[in-house]
């Protein structure tokens, strides 16, 4: 497995000074790797000569010679299609990431390791997946260790803003930023918030939501709600990111805005240079709707629309369950699937997974794959039925034989033997380690990347979908007819969420 290295992982960790925990963790795992070797790209020699404090720039040459440097890497602008992807060059740090990137599109190293949040944006608007940060690469990496386990010691609950830290660092910035913040934050001591501790006490995600009525949230141009969830704080830790706390803020969000029978929710933002939370937000259907008089940008979301909308082709039902997730189309351009899945990696893939009558979950989960919304099932199944926007309805087998979560279709892989490019594909997302993906792709694998939609409100057990005639035990992968999947979903879920 060949690793690159962007120029500011290489000199985080060959400068003088005491290396990030997070880096050390991620240099011991790629360290203890078989047939895994360390990259640079000629290009980072070039940035590094740029250094203009000579001892420094010897230092950090020197030391990069103990990394290979790719001898021969094609060139992105060589390559019409992808040059026309990309956004134009505003500079030669541009250009660099560029070539970066290609290497990784092109196959030349199988993952790109960066702290460059822009260059993380513009790998995850071409969908290239194996451009990482240091935190994403350790979940990725560790997952080739199957008999280490590594506990984080997370807890996530709900707090008084009275109860929090405000010296935290997590509020450095929006202090910083937003003008009145100390006075906002005395004023809402009482608030309920949900913040993720580590096991220091540290803040590495908080969430403050807030119902507005009658709420003026735009004045470039104009914009009133009756009733709108406001997301006043969202924010991740810099050192958090890339284990999917962003996402199950998003998720939390959600939750909170469905049980409390809202619509809609919106953030205020102060966009900046290559902006984490704009590139997160927006994979979910936030979108940019105007400013506030201090030029802070509004985004908003809708969780469902009226029935009014009407969808004629798959393009349409994927921009449709994009812009208003967790909502779904569930009509006659989609199949409906039943998918089996053992209780282990149902476990680790659905934590939050209940018989009951599902609440605001406020769990968070080790392996980052339990914390996500985008997520990937693998298995041996041959069938060529599934598509983009088809619907999966997910059946714990053995000790549960029940259905429990319902899923909507992001992509389909067919026929993959390379280990290694399937973990590519699914790393960030899967449960399975990399031993376990070698030995599956003994035989072919299909590959599934899905949204988390909904758990169901009650589970549909094996003996009840007898009644549907659903018969049998669910070994493998099968369609349903339309009639057996709205009887499954009757009262199960709510149906302000589909539209068909």
């Amino acid at each position: 497995m060949k690793i690159l290295l962007d120029t500011n992982i290489l000199i985080q960790r060959e400068n003088n000074h005491v290396i990030p925990e997070n880096l050390a963790k991620l240099m011991r795992l790629l360290n203890g790797l078989e047939n895994c070797s360390l990259h640079v790209h000629p290009l980072t020699k070039q940035e590094i000569m740029k250094d203009k404090f000579d001892e420094r720039k010897n230092v950090n040459l020197s030391k990069s010679n103990t990394y290979s440097v790719l001898e021969k890497v094609p060139n992105y602008l060589d390559d019409n299609d992808f040059k026309n992807s990309l956004p134009e060059p505003k500079s030669e740090n541009d250009i660099v990431d560029n070539q970066l990137l290609y290497c990784i599109a092109r196959n030349i190293c199988h993952y790109l390791i960066t702290q460059d949040q822009g260059l993380l944006n513009k790998a995850s608007s071409l969908d290239i997946e194996n451009v990482v940060n240091i935190n994403e690469a350790i979940n990725i990496f560790k997952k080739c260790y199957p008999n280490v386990d590594i506990p984080l010691g997370n807890n996530f609950e709900i707090k008084k803003v009275f109860e929090l830290n405000y010296n935290d660092k997590i509020f450095d910035s929006l202090k910083e930023t937003y003008k009145g913040f100390d006075k906002w934050w005395y004023s809402i001591q009482n608030r309920d918030t949900y913040v993720y501790f580590n096991t220091d006490n540290i803040i590495n995600a908080i969430l403050i939501p807030k119902i507005e009525h009658n709420e003026i949230i735009s004045e470039s141009p104009l914009l009133k709600k009756d009733k709108i969830l406001k997301i006043c704080t969202f924010k991740v830790a810099e050192h958090a990111r890339g284990l999917k706390l962003g996402e199950k803020l998003i998720n939390l969000a959600i939750k909170f805005a469905e049980n409390n029978d809202i619509g809609e929710i919106y953030l205020s933002h102060y966009i900046e240079e290559n902006d984490y939370l704009v590139n997160l937000i927006e994979q979910f259907g936030f979108k940019y709707v105007g400013n506030k008089g201090n030029n802070e940008a509004i985004f908003i979301k809708s969780i469902y629309t009226n029935k009014n909308i009407v969808i004629n082709s798959h393009t349409e039902v994927l921009n449709y369950d994009k812009t208003f997730y967790p909502s779904f189309y569930d009509g006659n351009l989609v199949r409906k699937h039943l998918v089996p899945i053992m209780p282990v990696f149902h476990k680790k893939l659905f934590p939050d997974s209940q018989a009951d009558v599902h609440q605001l979950e406020l769990k968070l989960f080790e392996n980052s794959e339990g914390n996500c919304i985008k997520k990937a099932y693998v298995c041996r199944a041959n069938t060529t039925k599934i598509n983009k926007g088809d619907i999966l309805l997910f059946y714990q087998s053995k000790n549960r034989m029940a259905l429990t979560t319902i899923g909507t279709v992001l992509g389909v892989y067919p026929k993959m033997s390379d280990p290694e490019e399937v973990f590519k594909l699914i790393a960030k997302r899967t449960v399975f380690s990399f031993e376990e993906i070698k030995k599956w792709c003994r035989k072919e694998l299909l590959v599934i990347l899905f949204n988390e939609n909904f758990h169901l409100n009650r589970e549909v057990k094996l003996p009840e979908l007898s009644k549907f005639n659903i018969e049998g035990n669910i070994y493998s992968i099968r369609e349903i007819q339309d009639e057996q999947y709205r009887q499954i979903i009757k009262g199960n879920i709510d149906e302000r969420f589909t539209i068909h």
